[in-house]
């Protein structure tokens, strides 16, 4: 060991502006909550409970208003279909010499109405809820030449039905001017 006379051998007294890159940081220590303190973190999480509460009745109170609204609607649809269903009873019971009904190929067990009317054919098909108001029209099997159906589509059908209204609606005059053979009903008499 080599001795350095010019050196000291004691060691060099800390001076305070080195001790500060040395100093362990002193913990920051938030203050122990006051239940008084807590309170308020609680209103917070009470109000936040109820808001949730009142949204979630909300919500149901929504659901509900948008159940009954489809429920309306579907109860609507329906009687629009049965409606529908009664108007085309009434057309089979016009032609009863054209309208059959034969089993359908749709799964549903529903069943199909062939009328022709107008030298056109014109198709249904005929729920099976609604096959009671149907009895007056014979059944066939999907064998039956009268039950084969043409291929028209709901454009052809209605432009069939409107060709035939036209065609009833319509009579020809000696010079050949279509005029219409309906006219409006004026006022009935009243009878004592």
């Amino acid at each position: 060991m080599i001795n350095h006379p010019d050196r000291n051998q004691e060691p060099e007294p800390v001076r305070p502006w080195f001790a500060r890159l040395f100093r362990r940081p002193t913990p920051v220590m938030t203050p122990p909550r006051s239940t008084a303190s807590c309170l308020p973190n609680l209103g917070d999480a009470l109000a936040a409970s109820v808001r949730q509460a009142e949204d979630l009745h909300l919500a149901r109170e929504e659901a509900a208003r948008w159940k009954s609204h489809a429920d309306e609607f579907a109860q609507e649809w329906d009687d629009a279909q049965r409606e529908v269903a009664q108007l085309l009873a009434w057309i089979a019971a016009l032609h009863p010499a054209t309208a059959v009904i034969a089993p359908s190929h749709a799964p549903e067990g529903s069943q199909d109405l062939y009328v022709e009317a107008g030298g056109w054919q014109l198709s249904w098909p005929i729920a099976a809820r609604d096959a009671d108001l149907f009895r007056h029209v014979p059944a066939v099997d999907v064998t039956d030449p009268r039950a084969q159906w043409d291929g028209h589509g709901s454009e052809q059908r209605g432009e069939r039905i409107r060709n035939h209204v036209r065609l009833l609606a319509l009579d020809v005059v000696a010079d050949g001017a279509l005029t219409a053979v309906t006219t409006a009903p004026g006022p009935q008499p009243r009878s004592a």
